[in-house]
């Protein structure tokens, strides 16, 4: 028998391409075939791109009644932002804070700002340093007991937690009544507003869906366009009690 045939007598190269054909799937050659015209077809490529454009608008939608939900507070008391991120000690020439570090020190911001009986809510925001994008978290606080102290209590928390600046908003500067603005807190020379100096929110005026300027960055403003969740005090008196221990710490004791 030649050696180009196997033991039925069927060339070898055949047995090959029936065996190749045998496994083959026609359903699945028929939906592949269907997808790939699919894709080419003119109208299944812009209800694609509908469906982009449409979640893109709900996040755009969903943004912008977040922002409009804490301005809102602004109705009704004064506000503010801050956060307690930084690059790194000495005026962040020295030693860098790692991202664990920040977390820490939000954290110890965060016990203090709801110690003193303030409304929290994060925000989230992000700005480009050294070719790449920074991402940090900071807190937009309400005085919903309208204690007249929350622009020199965040002043202070600005300045121990080395912070260039932090933004305060009187109550109605949402509606044209007043003006926000921010107030440097610290001494450091590459600080462009200076200790105690202010620049007046002057974008117009502000609206519902306004971004939040909180701070400076190599003199660009800081930007939040995002808002996160209100933080929500402890729901008992263990709860309250813990948090005030955790506000007394230095942040470097904090566990996270």
């Amino acid at each position: 028998m030649s050696d180009d045939r196997d033991v039925f007598g069927t060339p070898k190269n055949r047995s090959k391409s029936w065996d190749s054909k045998k496994t083959r799937s026609p359903k699945k050659d028929r939906r592949e075939s269907k997808k790939e015209t699919d894709n080419c077809n003119p109208e299944n490529l812009i209800n694609n791109t509908m469906e982009e454009f449409n979640e893109y608008l709900t996040k755009k939608q969903l943004n912008e009644s977040s922002l409009s939900r804490v301005w809102k507070h602004n109705e009704e008391h004064d506000c503010g932002a801050l956060t307690a991120f930084r690059k790194g000690e000495s005026c962040g020439e020295g030693t860098p804070y790692s991202n664990n570090d920040n977390k820490k020190r939000n954290r110890s911001l965060l016990s203090k700002l709801k110690s003193k009986g303030y409304g929290v809510t994060t925000l989230h925001g992000s700005y480009p340093e050294g070719g790449k994008t920074t991402k940090e978290i900071s807190y937009f606080v309400v005085d919903l007991h309208d204690a007249g102290s929350l622009e020199k209590d965040i002043k202070s928390l600005g300045t121990e937690f080395e912070q260039d600046s932090i933004l305060f908003i009187p109550k109605g500067a949402i509606k044209g009544d007043t003006k926000a603005y921010l107030i440097g807190t610290n001494t450091c020379e590459n600080n462009w507003l200076g200790l105690g100096k202010t620049e007046v929110f002057n974008k117009g005026r502000m609206g519902y869906d306004s971004p939040i300027y909180t701070s400076r960055v190599n003199g660009r403003p800081f930007i939040f366009e995002e808002v996160g969740k209100e933080v929500s005090s402890p729901a008992s008196g263990m709860g309250m009690w813990a948090m005030h221990l955790v506000s007394e710490k230095d942040w470097r004791e904090i566990d996270i």
